[in-house]
């Protein structure tokens, strides 16, 4: 991987070269690299330079460094080409990549550049699965073995396809209708006899996967059976293709960065150099969202003004109460929607998983509200502030062990994503419910307060 100074040392010199209009130099100077490095380099280039350079590249090497960009900058990328070079471009990546890169074209290019692929069949029939379904993310280049092959049959049928050095090293037998039957791995070919048939040798113990399935579903089953690769079906059972390991990190790296960015209030397309409005337009109404429940949390604060007035002092430990147990509800709200995206988490767990957070609850509860009970006296000179401080952080870390684990739940059970707005929704609750608390003690032992 090039380092990010290397990495901007050599883009300046590519620039260089290609406003001096020597593109071909440029393209020597990468060529040796990795296409995922070549691709991190130009997306370092000013946007002439970029399409300079891909335009001075062999289709081979610019369809290898095109399924390594970054979504956004690739979009514009072939936004810019001509519809005959993006297609000469396109047919020579995988198929499944070539249909991805064409569903997230405006319909109008798309329209144009389909009639001009190769693979345009196949790829056809790619765009017919949903983009988030096993079906949009399998390789339809599989192929099939017939069981009543023979071994000696099968290597010279393989021997003939030679088949592309990322094939899975699992082989798959299927009937005369393609419905998938069994398993047979190279291996097993290897060490066979040359007369034995595919249908004697191979394990009929076959997991895959319906085409109509999410995608995080396939890569799931992949990861709890250890599978290097996954068949995906139709609703007959007939083979249509395969998922492999290296789809299965792309689906758990964007899932993860969407529930972060969700969590977050931000675009799950969001991404460092994003346009400026359209960033804006993902993260002001989460923040305005937030900003009407900071309102309220004001709201609260204002019935108890009066409370406050008499014992300006209230004021300091507030925050403290409302954020620590908010801290925590996120902690709590985070294992919980982790948990249930793994399918280790369901809504007959919740009492099971009330009691494990309320013990938590207890702790850190025992544990900050002790902290701050002992602050709060000790500067303030007054046990009874102290107890109210104390008991209130308590109370509210309580609050935040139940509701990390009923927000979640519920808004699964509602339909509605959890990782988008549990950890919102928490500490809205956190936030409401320790002003409450603690201004609402204090007002209770108020004449006992200095």
């Amino acid at each position: 991987m090039v380092s990010e100074e290397h990495l901007e040392n050599l883009a300046e010199v590519l620039n260089d070269l290609v406003r001096e209009g020597r593109s071909a130099d440029a393209v020597a100077l990468i060529s040796t690299r990795h296409p995922a490095d070549q691709a991190d380099l130009l997306e370092e280039l000013d946007e002439d330079a970029l399409e300079k350079v891909l335009s001075a590249l062999q289709p081979d090497q610019a369809a290898d460094i095109l399924e390594h960009l970054h979504e956004d900058v690739r979009a514009e990328v072939v936004a810019r080409m001509p519809a005959s070079s993006l297609a000469v471009i396109l047919d020579s990546v995988d198929d499944d990549i070539e249909a991805d890169i064409v569903q997230h074209l405006p319909e109008e290019r798309a329209r144009e550049v389909l009639p001009l692929l190769e693979d345009r069949v196949v790829v056809e029939q790619l765009l017919t699965h949903e983009e988030d379904s096993a079906g949009g993310l399998m390789n339809p280049d599989v192929l099939a073995l017939r069981r009543d092959w023979t071994v000696d049959e099968t290597i010279r049928f393989l021997r003939t396809q030679k088949p592309d050095p990322h094939q899975p090293y699992y082989l798959y037998v299927v009937d005369d209708e393609s419905k998938l039957q069994g398993i047979v791995s190279l291996r097993d070919i290897v060490v066979a006899e040359p007369e034995e048939r595919l249908g004697d040798i191979m394990s009929t113990d076959v997991i895959s996967v319906p085409a109509s399935a999410d995608r995080e579903v396939a890569a799931e089953r992949m990861r709890h059976y250890d599978l290097l690769a996954l068949p995906v079906v139709d609703d007959e059972g007939r083979l249509l293709g395969v998922i492999t390991p290296d789809d299965v990190l792309d689906v758990q790296v964007e899932e993860a960065t969407e529930d972060i960015y969700r969590m977050a209030g931000l675009g799950v397309k969001e991404w460092a150099f994003s346009p400026v409005l359209e960033s804006a337009s993902r993260r002001v109404p989460w923040l305005a969202f937030n900003m009407v429940w900071a309102f309220a949390g004001a709201s609260i604060i204002s019935v108890f003004q009066d409370t406050i007035s008499r014992v300006a002092a209230l004021a300091i430990f507030m925050p403290m109460i409302a954020g620590q147990a908010g801290n925590a509800g996120i902690q709590t709200a985070t294992i919980v929607v982790r948990s249930m995206a793994l399918g280790e988490l369901t809504p007959a767990d919740i009492v099971h998983m009330l009691r494990k957070e309320w013990a938590l609850g207890l702790i850190k509860g025992v544990l900050f509200g002790g902290v701050l009970a002992t602050v709060a006296w000790v500067t303030r000179g007054d046990m009874t502030f102290g107890l109210i401080a104390g008991v209130a952080m308590f109370l509210n870390m309580m609050v935040a062990s139940t509701t990390g684990v009923i927000i979640p739940m519920t808004l699964r059970r509602l339909g509605v994503d959890p990782a988008a707005i549990a950890g919102v929704f928490d500490t809205m609750v956190t936030d409401f419910m320790g002003f409450l608390i603690y201004l609402g003690l204090a007002t209770i032992f108020i004449d006992r307060l200095t």
